[in-house]
């Protein structure tokens, strides 16, 4: 069996997944020198179709057949792969993965090299055919959007003055303001903060928690279904227990609340001021604390000091904006950022790098503005007011009245606004939209800019996932990983399969007082017991390689848009509510304004066939029941 080759080598506790992978091929060899049972695909048609369990007299007959089927039905990709490694991979070469992954997982020697050089190229992704001839009015978020934020230097300001405020006017004791330095990778978009319990979950888009940590903490398996194995679809949409990190401003809480949860738990008795804290109220106390950063002025005031700092380059928005406003277009600015701060991160996005050389040049960019918007309410709210914002000194005056006159008269006197509501957006674009699906919002924030613009006003919706060009160029170089993890798959189904029926076989016999007692019955035990060993020896590579292919994304989340082989509850959002997705705004110049982004098709089980384990197993079974016809057996 697998196990006594690794074990008479010397290599069972120290296996990697070569030596593990050469074991199992040394047991399907094992298969083929014992004296067998016949297995799937014997010449006897009528057993393959036969929907009732085997006839006894069939085990009869089987026994006196000295022609045997040399083991399960693999599938000839399955048999060629483990014929490949017996024939072509030496124990020399058991350390050495790059010759062993050219041998097995490429046909042709240009393969690893276009996979190792392949990387996103900035693809705009359609979920809902989008026709831009369609749009009249194309609108843009500002923070995360527009502009790209580096995490090391903008996050780590929320941070600290959190901390501070936590400290001073919250009662935790200044020891927190030691904890260890904020790790902008420790956490990604899509997880959920249960507010209850002091947890961080991630899950699929069945709702199954699929990673969990408690505070600072990783949840073994067994807790882990002990608290979410029960849990519904309605407990995890219920916002007074449950927190969504669905934007990237949300990563410094979600990092601050586990480092907290934990310190709490550590030394709740040592420190008064938290003793009674309870996770809920730890949490309420960071985002007060983080909001208190952005309405006090620390975060942003630090920005505007040296934009260059905290926001990215990124010299083709300017380019991208010009082009839709050629097009013919209302192109808009929507962003809960107030009027002094957005202005100087427009100019900092138009090149305007140093304070004396700020200009309102950039409001030329769009035909309308509208700051401190206060998203969602901004898309729910019809009642909300608006006001005018005077450029030159940030004075802010009544314009309700200004909406009986024509938007013409109204934008003449000045584009730029403060809060208001939907209606009031609708009002300035009246003269060129008339239906909610004429307009297209971009943004970054899936609950605020896509959700709610589409379910409330039919907007259609484009995502910014900045993570994205590390997911794709991941999920490219890991081709290799990809297809050896698929290839294991199908190994492990087809052999699922073989040991299901060698089990049918031994209860049909034990069932039989002319074979119980027979060496046929001990033959197919001894059978069974070393096919398990061998599925065995496959799941344990299979999940080794599971978690490394997803470590390679992140080392404790894993994929962004998968859990397992399934799609995360962030994936499934991304597809229901974005009609189209890339990794930043600029790669909307890389196509052109008036495109008709199509989109893929929806592919069900069945409608990818020869793909499934049973359509696999089906058609190896056929094809070895004709080879054995041909054969004469």
């Amino acid at each position: 069996s697998s196990m006594q080759i690794l074990d008479s080598l010397g290599l069972y506790k120290t296996s990697t997944w070569p030596t593990l992978l050469l074991a199992c091929v040394a047991g399907v060899s094992a298969y083929q020198s014992i004296p067998r049972f016949p297995g799937p695909g014997v010449s006897r048609v009528a057993t393959c179709g036969q929907r009732t369990p085997l006839h006894l007299k069939h085990l009869r007959d089987f026994s006196s057949d000295s022609r045997r089927f040399s083991g399960p039905s693999l599938s000839k990709k399955s048999m060629q792969r483990w014929k490949e490694i017996r024939t072509g991979v030496s124990m020399m070469q058991i350390n050495d993965k790059t010759e062993i992954e050219k041998k097995l997982l490429y046909d042709d020697e240009n393969s690893l090299e276009n996979a190792k050089f392949q990387s996103y190229q900035g693809e705009i992704f359609c979920n809902r055919a989008l026709n831009m001839k369609r749009i009249r009015a194309i609108g843009f978020d500002m923070d995360y959007t527009l502009a790209q934020y580096i995490p090391e230097t903008f996050e780590i300001l929320a941070i600290h003055g959190a901390l501070e405020k936590l400290v001073k006017h919250m009662g935790y004791p200044e020891e927190i303001l030691r904890l260890p330095e904020y790790d902008p990778n420790m956490f990604q978009r899509g997880l959920i903060i249960d507010k209850e319990r002091g947890n961080i979950i991630k899950m699929d888009r069945h709702h199954y928690v699929k990673v969990a940590f408690h505070g600072m903490r990783a949840m073994e398996k067994e807790e882990r279904l002990a608290v979410y194995g029960g849990q519904s679809q309605k407990d995890f949409s219920d916002s007074e227990n449950f927190a969504n990190i669905d934007t990237l401003f949300s990563l410094p809480d979600a990092f601050m609340y586990s480092q907290l949860v934990t310190f709490v738990d550590d030394n709740r008795e040592k420190f008064p001021g938290i003793k009674s804290k309870t996770y809920k109220q730890i949490y309420k106390d960071v985002r007060r604390s983080v909001d208190l950063c952005h309405r006090d002025g620390v975060i942003k005031d630090k920005v505007a000091q040296d934009p260059g700092i905290y926001i990215q380059s990124e010299p083709g928005i300017v380019d991208m904006l010009r082009r839709y406003r050629r097009s013919g277009r209302k192109v808009f600015l929507l962003t809960n950022s107030l009027w002094d701060y957005t202005n100087v991160v427009m100019n900092f996005i138009s090149g305007n790098r140093k304070k004396e050389d700020y200009t309102l040049d950039w409001l030329s960019l769009f035909d309308l503005v509208i700051v401190g918007a206060n998203k969602p309410a901004f898309l729910e709210n019809g009642k909300l007011p608006i006001f005018r914002v005077h450029t030159e000194d940030g004075r802010l005056s009544n314009l309700e009245n200004a909406l009986f006159d024509p938007p013409s008269q109204t934008l003449q006197e000045g584009k730029v606004f403060q809060g208001g509501n939907f209606n009031h957006l609708h009002y300035f674009m009246k003269d060129t939209v008339s239906a909610g699906e004429q307009v297209m919002y971009v943004g970054d924030h899936m609950f605020s800019d896509v959700i709610r613009g589409k379910r409330s006003l039919g907007w259609r919706t484009a995502l910014v996932v900045p993570e994205l060009e590390h997911e794709v160029d991941v999920m490219l170089r890991e081709k290799i990983r990809s297809k050896r993890i698929q290839e294991l798959r199908e190994l492990r189904d087809e052999l699922d399969e073989w040991v299901d029926r060698l089990s049918l076989l031994l209860v049909s016999c034990d069932e039989d007082e002319a074979c119980a007692l027979t060496e046929r019955r001990e033959s197919i035990a001894s059978e069974l017991a070393k096919a398990k060993e061998e599925i065995r020896t496959v799941k344990a590579v299979y999940a080794e390689e599971l978690l490394m292919y997803h470590s390679a994304f992140h080392p404790v989340w894993g994929q962004m848009f998968k859990v397992g082989y399934q799609n995360s509850r962030f994936a499934q959002q991304v597809e229901n509510y974005a009609c189209l997705y890339t990794s930043k705004v600029s790669n909307l110049c890389l196509v052109s304004p008036e495109m008709n982004h199509r989109t893929q098709m929806d592919l069900m089980p069945h409608d990818q066939l020869e793909e499934t384990p049973i359509r696999r197993i089906l058609r190896a079974r056929a094809r070895n029941i004709v080879e054995s016809l041909e054969s004469g057996e």
